[in-house]
């Protein structure tokens, strides 16, 4: 399992940091970036490890907020 860069963790969050501030579980993270409605993750380390800014987190939960909601 890849492990994150502990210099990298303190510029940015990491994918359970960001699954938490969104309220998101991580298929419906992975989805989403996946079928582009949030954008790629800021970085991604050659191990495969995703990074996400506060800028990436800031525009995430205005697409969430945005987003058509159907009961």
């Amino acid at each position: 399992m890849p492990n994150r860069k502990l210099q990298l963790t303190f510029q940015y969050l990491t994918a359970p940091q960001v699954r938490r501030r969104l309220g998101l579980s991580r298929f419906q993270l992975d989805a989403r970036i996946e079928r582009a409605i949030l954008p790629p993750p800021t970085f991604v380390d050659t191990t495969g490890v995703r990074y996400f800014s506060e800028q990436w987190v800031r525009t995430a939960q205005a697409i969430l907020q945005n987003a058509i909601v159907t009961v």
